[in-house]
Order: structure tokens, then C-alpha cells, then sequence
């Protein structure tokens, strides 16, 4: 049956493990989800899927467009649905003026050890106290449902689905082991959609048309630090290479990590965090942004590179996002343009001279419909679009929707036997190519196993 959810403050240290602490932020205005209400929560890049998934996109209608009952609800990752991190307000901090010599003269800036990260906050149900909104595919993901409260009598939980790119385990069974020990059951894991990261450069750049995942370890590992130093690129540019690197706890910079390994056949103790960032021109950006890029100084700008997910670029390609401006004519920060001229119009809704559609046009990615794995290949790697949960939950007696005979974990991903779940219909695919995802379905139980769906 459903568990009832219940306070407890060892859920909040669950949650927010390896997150800073809550702090005077404002709440965020998410819809607080109800007692029946699924729940998901985790990866950033996955985010956009799940809620098309949920919610539906333009005219392609998602689960909850049905109007049942009872809803899926999915928390971003981040303060809002563009998936990046939440800053104070730079108007906010003290500012020096650039000389010319330090900085371009006469501009404003603020000192990076003044830039704090904002700490978004959320109710996971309806009446509760708010916490940190939990965030990445392994903590906020995978970890989230591994640590969520449950009380001496097996109930209680606030988080039912975790969006990961990565398995429950990527050797061994110790998370699982993990789940049985606090939660009293063991983990599915279901994948519903492939993406791939491959390297974006900017669109006008002295990168050649492709690096090859061995090229790509030799620049991060700063064996190469020059473009014609690249093999076959002898008479390209000889200008340094600016090889972006992403934050530690990033998934995908984890994928990246992986990635290299695989293509190269190297292990987590021959090709290492610390080697990746050994290239003495690197330096860390946020990831999946497009702006990572077209913000840098042009000389940097067009001798970049970064690990980046093909579906966030789909997606913002698409009109989905959009950037504040401070008036017609201001540059886009996402390519890097002066085309807005006037008010932005967004889905039937005029959004003023303050907003204008982001783009991805400032970038490009390298063999972004590549398929290669090896060293000589140009660099990519897939990843998966994955949703985790509790064994109980799918083996639960309980309908979920009035009228239905079929729990949520049944309905929504996977029902063995019987009804195809809501990622495998046609609906369901058409929002995940929507959001730059290709459908892609595999069943993994609590051995870790694959299960054979056909």
C-alpha cells in the first residue's frame, strides 16, 4: 500500500548529504506534492525529460495532461527549469573597476570568493518544512532513495523516483546491499531514453572538425596544449588550448571521466579526476551551459572546449529556454548576437523587451551523431535516461489512480505482462525525442541484472 510520509530529521540529512546547509533563501515556487503524488527528483540533464514526461511540452501532452487524481511531480535540480545553479545576485556584492591592466578599463567586477552558490529549497509534501532541493543523478538521484526516511515500522518516505544516469551499481552490489539494509527492499532500475556527451567548441573556432577520444585525453591531461600539436591538425592554429573542466560532483563530468577511460581502456586509478585537470590552461565552468562558452573573452572563446550532453543542446535550440536582457539590442549571452530587436513572445504569452528565446547558435558540438567508442573515434559517450525505485513499490497491490488496477511504479515504467507503462507508449517516446533524448528501454532488477523485456 502507500506509505504514509512522515516528518523526521533524519530524512533531512539524508537529503541534503554533501549539500551545504539550509540557509535564509527564499522558497521556491513548486507545486508541494500530495500524499498519493509520485515523486522524482536527481540529475539535472535528465530533468528536462522527466518533466515533458510529467507535464507534456507545446502540443505533445504528458502524463499529468490526462488530469488523473493523482499526479507525477518532478523537482528540478537546481532554483528553476533551466538546470544551472543559483547565484546570489551580483548587484548585491562589492564590485572593483578594471584599469586595463587588471581587467577592461572602466568595467565593474565582482570578486569570485564573493560569489556564493544559493541553496533552492522545496517541499517534497504538502506541509512540510522545506529542504534543500536535492540535486545529481547520485545524490539527489539514486542516494536520495537509498537514505529517504523510513521509521522503525517500514513506512515513511518522501521521494519515490530517481532520475540517474548511472546504474544502482557500477560494480558489485553494495548499493543495493546498502537500500535492503535502511529501506527494507532492494532497487529497480529502469532506462527509458539514451543521450551521448560529446565536446562543443564555439561555432567560429580553431578546433578541427573532430578530436578523437585519445586527442581529448592528451589535452586535459595537458600533453597537448596547442591546436597544431593535434595529430593530422599539423598546419592548424598555434594557439593554446582552453580545455574546460567541470565541477567534482558534476554527473557529467563523471560521464566524461568514464568516458575517457572506456575509449582509452584505462581504470579509475590510471585515469584519474586529478589527470583530467592537469592541463594548466584548464579551468572549471558550469556544466551543461551553453554560456560556459560564448561568455569567455573572444581569444579564449574560440580555443575551447567542453564536455557537453547532445540534448541540451537540442532543447535550447528548440526555444526552450530563455535569457534575461536588459534591454533591446543587448548582446545574447548564448550566441553572442545584437538580432533582439523588440518584445519576446513565448507561447502565445509577450514576455517584454527583458527576455529574449536562448539559443545554442554560439556553439557547436563535434560528431554529435557519433557512435564510436575506441581511442582512434571521435569523443563521445552515451549515457542513460534512467528512472530508479523501490522494489516494494513495484511489487505494491495498491492502484494508484482510481479505476486502474495498477500501482504507480506499473504504470509510469515498467509492468511486466502486462499494459505498456506510460515512457514506452507512443506519447511517452514523443516526449522523449522531444527532449533530445532517442527512446531506448532496459530493465535492470535488484541483482543488478538486465531483464529481458521482449
Amino acid at each position: 500500500m502507500f506509505r504514509t510520509r512522515t516528518l523526521a530529521a533524519t530524512a533531512v540529512a539524508g537529503l541534503v548529504a554533501s549539500t551545504a546547509l539550509l540557509a535564509t533563501t527564499p522558497a521556491q515556487a513548486d507545486t508541494a506534492p500530495q500524499e498519493k503524488d509520485v515523486v522524482s527528483t536527481g540529475s539535472d540533464i535528465l530533468q528536462t525529460a522527466y518533466n515533458f514526461l510529467a507535464d507534456g511540452y507545446g502540443d505533445l501532452p504528458g502524463y499529468n495532461t490526462a488530469g488523473n487524481r493523482w499526479r507525477f511531480i518532478n523537482f528540478d535540480s537546481s532554483g528553476d527549469a533551466q538546470g544551472r545553479t543559483a547565484y546570489t545576485d551580483p548587484r548585491l556584492l562589492t564590485t572593483i573597476t578594471g584599469n586595463g591592466t587588471v581587467g577592461e578599463s572602466g568595467v565593474k567586477y565582482v570578486k569570485q570568493s564573493e560569489v556564493q552558490v544559493l541553496n533552492p529549497t522545496v517541499s517534497l509534501r504538502a506541509g512540510q518544512p522545506l529542504v534543500v532541493r536535492p540535486s545529481g543523478g547520485g545524490g539527489g538521484g539514486r542516494d536520495a532513495i537509498i537514505n529517504d526516511y523510513v521509521d522503525d515500522k517500514g513506512i515513511g518516505d518522501w521521494i519515490d523516483v530517481g532520475r540517474s544516469p548511472d546504474p544502482v551499481d557500477a560494480s558489485g552490489v553494495a548499493n543495493q546491499n546498502k537500500a535492503q539494509a535502511q529501506l527494507g527492499t532492494k532497487l529497480y532500475s529502469v532506462q527509458f531514453g539514451t543521450d551521448r556527451q560529446v565536446i562543443a567548441t564555439a561555432a567560429v573556432t580553431n578546433a578541427p572538425a573532430t578530436l578523437s577520444a585519445e586527442t581529448v585525453k592528451k589535452i586535459y591531461k595537458g600533453e597537448i596544449t596547442k591546436w597544431n600539436q593535434v595529430p593530422g591538425n599539423e598546419s592548424g592554429s598555434p594557439e593554446t588550448i582552453i580545455p574546460l573542466t567541470l565541477p567534482d560532483d558534476a554527473g557529467m563530468w563523471n560521464t566524461f571521466l568514464a568516458g575517457i577511460r572506456a575509449a582509452n581502456q584505462l581504470t579509475s586509478t590510471t585515469w584519474t579526476d586529478a589527470d583530467a585537470r592537469s592541463n594548466p590552461n584548464s579551468f572549471n565552468v558550469q556544466q551543461n551551459d551553453p554560456t560556459a562558452i560564448t561568455n569567455l573573452p573572444e581569444a579564449q572563446r574560440r580555443n575551447a572546449i567542453v564536455p557537453f550532453p547532445r540534448s541540451r543542446a537540442t532543447v535550447v535550440n528548440n526555444g526552450y529556454y530563455t535569457v534575461a536582457q536588459d534591454g533591446a539590442g543587448q548582446t545574447n549571452p548564448y550566441n553572442g548576437t545584437r538580432t533582439y530587436t523588440g518584445s519576446f513572445t513565448s507561447g502565445g504569452q509577450t514576455l517584454g523587451r527583458h527576455r529574449v528565446s536562448a539559443t545554442a547558435s554560439g556553439i557547436k558540438l563535434l560528431a554529435a551523431t557519433s557512435t564510436g567508442t575506441t581511442a582512434s573515434d571521435p569523443y563521445g559517450q552515451n549515457f542513460a535516461l534512467r528512472a530508479i525505485f523501490r522494489e516494494s513499490d513495484l511489487e505494491d497491490p495498491t492502484p494508484w489512480q482510481p479505476g486502474s488496477k495498477l500501482n504507480w511504479a506499473r504504470t509510469l515504467f515498467y509492468n511486466p505482462g502486462g499494459a505498456t507503462p506510460f515512457v514506452q507508449t507512443p506519447a511517452g517516446k514523443a516526449l522523449i525525442e522531444a527532449a533530445g533524448q532517442v527512446p531506448t528501454y532496459r530493465v535492470f532488477g535488484t541483482d543488478n541484472q538486465e531483464i529481458d523485456v521482449d
